[in-house]
């Protein structure tokens, strides 16, 4: 993975969050607000996770305790237009919460 101010690439994944785009092999996926923003803060930890809460802070400004259900269902929109090999990018850290996938940062 790479960073370089407002662009993060891993891989294949391309985003830039001055213009707020994203593109997988060089095709452009559109996000949400949300999924963008998910996605950004996921990617920018370089590995690391990014907690329930801490994503949710982030997101909304302060977790609820329907937090992870909206995270779930944010991600899950994220992943699936991501589509394909693609969607492995985000895994999922059981009880945990979120990270970049190491094996796709390469």
């Amino acid at each position: 993975m790479t960073q370089s101010g407002d662009i993060i690439e891993a891989a294949n994944l391309r985003i830039d969050r001055e213009r707020y785009a994203v593109t997988v092999s060089g095709t452009p996926i559109r996000l949400t607000y949300l999924e963008f923003n998910a996605l950004w803060y996921i990617a920018s930890l370089d590995g690391r996770i990014a907690t329930y809460d801490r994503l949710a802070a982030t997101l909304w400004g302060e977790p609820t305790q329907r937090s992870r259900r909206r995270l779930a269902v944010v991600l899950s929109r994220l992943r699936s237009k991501l589509g394909g090999d693609a969607a492995g990018y985000v895994d999922t850290v059981p009880r945990v919460g979120y990270r970049l996938a190491t094996d796709h940062a390469a």
